[in-house]
């Protein structure tokens, strides 16, 4: 039991990780989320048997959009059409991650160019406007009267 706690503890996240557009492929591993919710204004999309998991998302302004090649090949995360700057994260090898902060609202088209011949996998990301949290009684955010 005590071996199991230790393991578990490990597990925790430990802040860091990646912010705005960047891949990794060395020890990184962001911790374990579900695939396709947002959590703490992050979302995991999964790639495997060469699909996205999740081909259309919608999320709110400011998430952090983490991709993982869970694929036995190489794949990739290009932005084809959408607002703001465009992103690639060039090939990502199995087991590499790629993140990208959506701040702009709109309608993002992502596709796999690593995959040649117009055969990758494709997805759509709809931007939201970011709910504003109202201040409870008191100024604080669930502060009681």
């Amino acid at each position: 039991m005590g071996a199991i706690a230790l393991l578990v503890a490990g597990c925790g996240g430990g802040g860091g990780g990646m912010a705005m557009g960047g891949s990794s492929s060395g020890p990184y591993a962001p911790p374990f989320q579900e695939p396709c919710q947002v959590v703490d204004g992050r979302v995991v999309v999964d790639i495997r048997e060469k699909e996205y998991i999740c081909e259309d998302l919608t999320v709110p302004a400011e998430t952090q959009v983490v991709w993982t090649n869970s694929d036995e090949v190489e794949h990739g995360v290009a932005k084809t059409k959408g607002p703001g700057s465009d992103f690639n994260s060039g090939p990502l090898q199995p087991g590499s991650t790629f993140s990208q902060v959506l701040d702009e609202t709109g309608t993002y088209e992502i596709s796999d160019e690593e995959i040649k011949g117009g055969e990758g996998p494709m997805m759509t990301i709809s931007v939201e406007e970011k709910e504003e949290v109202e201040p409870a009684p008191g100024g604080q955010p669930g502060a009681t009267p």
